[in-house]
């Protein structure tokens, strides 16, 4: 099975990722990127942005396609060996 490469470009156009511009920048929500990318995304530079569902605006946690790369190429492990060198001077 081959996966295909994800790109600002056809995240901007999939309908099932909620999506705001503001001042001149795209903004996903986290929520739609964790089930569209079936991660965790816990942690990820966010802001709060007002969405309108059917003329109902609800405060949804956002971010840019810059920061999901980011986080997304973060060392997974990076807080596990930090924790398990602190942890290793206590007794």
């Amino acid at each position: 099975m081959q996966i295909k490469k994800l790109t600002e470009a056809i995240l901007r156009i999939d309908t099932t990722v909620n999506k705001i511009q503001f001042d001149k920048e795209w903004f996903y929500s986290v929520e739609d990127l964790e089930d569209y990318l079936k991660e965790d995304l816990e942690g990820i530079e966010s802001v709060t942005f007002p969405l309108d569902f059917d003329g109902v605006k609800y405060p949804i946690k956002c971010t840019t396609w810059d920061d999901l790369q980011r986080f997304l190429e973060k060392d997974p492990v990076e807080n596990f060996r930090t924790s398990v060198l602190k942890n290793r001077g206590k007794k």
